[in-house]
């Protein structure tokens, strides 16, 4: 994808948030285009700390913090391992899923990795590295022309692929994500289709977290793009 400056939706001494586009790693090899490599180019810090308490799937948009101290990195970290922080995500997922249409629903799943594959699944409880996802969801809009839905997505764990393998286990897979069985890999904008080959509907659009400074409460947003 062709580079362009990052944009920055809060900063602190400590640390800052930012949208990180779709179609672009959070971390990357030395050589290798990454939000990384741009935020040190963008913002001359090539030669000072910075590092990322969470991550966004590639073909995921959306908010990311970005800790510039070790100590922002080792609270903030803390925050989301003690599940102090809320993120909302949205989605638009392929067919009608009218789950949470009359108030939010939770889904819980027990999901693993897949050995060598890029990948989760769902399990039983008992399997080998079996690990609980939860996710509060809600129904924003159903598009019957196009068979899609709006949806709003709460996780409440941090599990690989969570939400992409949560809402295609119950047939609903994100729209564009090939890997979870989507068949869909486009978005209507102004009555045409356009293609998303860097990424699937799926945006960070709201984070709070607690300054490390101060402890005050933080909300950040950002524009959902489809």
């Amino acid at each position: 994808m062709a580079e362009s400056d990052i944009e920055l939706l809060w900063q602190s001494d400590l640390m800052m948030a930012v949208n990180k586009p779709a179609g672009l790693s959070t971390q990357a090899p030395a050589g290798i285009d990454s939000l990384e490599s741009r935020l040190h180019r963008q913002f001359a810090r090539t030669d000072r700390y910075l590092s990322f308490p969470h991550r966004l799937d590639r073909f995921v948009s959306g908010v990311i913090l970005v800790a510039l101290t070790k100590k922002a990195a080792r609270l903030l970290s803390a925050q989301f391992a003690s599940r102090k922080t809320r993120k909302q995500y949205l989605a638009v997922v392929e067919g009608q899923c009218k789950v949470g249409q009359t108030g939010p629903q939770q889904w819980d799943d027990f999901i693993r990795k897949v050995n060598d594959q890029p990948r989760a699944e769902v399990c039983d409880e008992a399997a080998p590295g079996a690990k609980l996802a939860s996710t509060v969801v809600k129904t924003l809009s159903l598009d019957l022309a196009a068979d899609r839905t709006l949806m709003e997505l709460s996780p409440i764990t941090g599990r690989m692929h969570q939400l992409r393998l949560q809402t295609a286990s119950r047939g609903h897979p994100i729209v564009g994500d090939e890997t979870y069985g989507a068949t869909q890999g486009g978005a209507k904008q102004g009555g045409a289709t356009k293609q998303h080959t860097d990424r699937i509907l799926l945006h960070a659009h709201r984070l709070e977290f607690h300054d490390p400074s101060n402890g005050r409460l933080i909300q950040v947003e950002s524009a959902c793009p489809f």
